[in-house]
């Protein structure tokens, strides 16, 4: 069962004080759905309960836009760079983020960032734990003298056909990107493995994401229909230590969704996405998640995995 996570930020109160910053609430939650587990190689699993858990974040994000023309031509003179600040704050998590992305062409959009925050355990909720091999459990850390932290670049490109092809129905979106990140938590040597903001499983290492998103755009409330993929793991089996081989420690989670996006005003937007995903699969059945680090991995289960939800504000 997975834990029901409420996730808020600080109330915002002086934009107008920031000339020239952009700001906005991003909220995204999702409605996990209860599947059997099997054993195996590649297979998928079909739901077996309708409910299997819940979860929502929120982010308020502020924005800076600063021109950089790279010459007069259409392709150069809108150029720009946009450095970004959020602040994430839950019930069990504290956590600042930076980030700055060039966009040298419409197309073409590069970024880098970091994070770091740390975390505190209370009344079942765990935001920031370390797994014990020998009690196969996760036990809890001291807050603020362990901290989670991440850095990463990316490479995004993007494009619409309506750039070519006027008209109100000429616009097929397409997206891929590419990020390259670290992940650690500090006080924790590399090859063990810890939980961050309920997320289970994870170990110190370099690691890889992939998004590509194709979309039909409309001139309406829905917006957008269209598909997502999703991949990502880690570029070093290693990093998982005594348990590389057995848990498979460069396994590739995929997650293919379909996405339908409704522009409700001119400040609000939802996004929507139905969700199915590769994980793990093991060589045992288990009722307990907290197993599945010493558990031999033997391929990947697909699964309908959940709905997920996106509401973004703009002020």
């Amino acid at each position: 069962m997975r834990s029901l996570k409420f996730l808020a930020v600080l109330p915002f109160a002086v934009a107008s004080a920031f000339a020239g910053w952009e700001y906005s609430l991003v909220t995204n939650g999702a409605y996990y759905v209860e599947h059997e587990v099997k054993t195996g190689d590649e297979h998928f699993s079909a739901p077996s309960g309708p409910y299997d858990g819940l979860e929502a974040l929120t982010r308020l994000d502020a924005k800076y836009t600063i021109p950089t023309p790279l010459g007069d031509h259409w392709l150069l003179s809108g150029a720009d760079v946009e450095l970004w600040g959020s602040l994430e704050l839950s019930p069990v998590t504290l956590r600042p983020m930076v980030e700055v992305d060039f966009t040298p062409v419409p197309f073409l959009v590069f970024g880098a960032g970091a994070s770091i925050g740390s975390g505190w355990n209370v009344l079942g909720f765990e935001g920031l734990t370390k797994y014990d091999f020998e009690t196969q459990d996760y036990e809890n850390l001291t807050p603020f003298t362990h901290y989670f932290y991440d850095l990463w670049a990316s490479a995004t490109f993007q494009f619409d056909t309506g750039a070519l092809i006027e008209g109100d129905w000429s616009h097929v979106v397409m997206v891929a990107s590419y990020k390259l990140f670290y992940e650690a938590m500090t006080g924790i040597d590399d090859g063990e493995i810890w939980q961050w903001q309920e997320s289970a499983r994870k170990a110190n290492g370099l690691q890889y994401s992939f998004t590509g998103v194709l979309g039909y755009q409309m001139p309406m409330t829905l917006n957008m229909v269209g598909l997502m993929l999703e991949m990502e793991g880690h570029l070093d089996k290693d990093d998982y230590g005594p348990v590389a081989q057995s848990f498979d420690g460069d396994f590739t989670t995929t997650a293919i969704s379909a996405l339908t996006s409704f522009k409700l005003s001119d400040k609000n937007s939802l996004t929507v996405l139905y969700t199915f995903e590769r994980e793990r699969s093991y060589s045992q059945l288990h009722d307990d998640e907290d197993q599945e680090p010493l558990l031999h991995v033997t391929g990947g289960e697909w699964s309908f995995y959940r709905v997920a939800l996106s509401w973004k504000h703009k002020f």
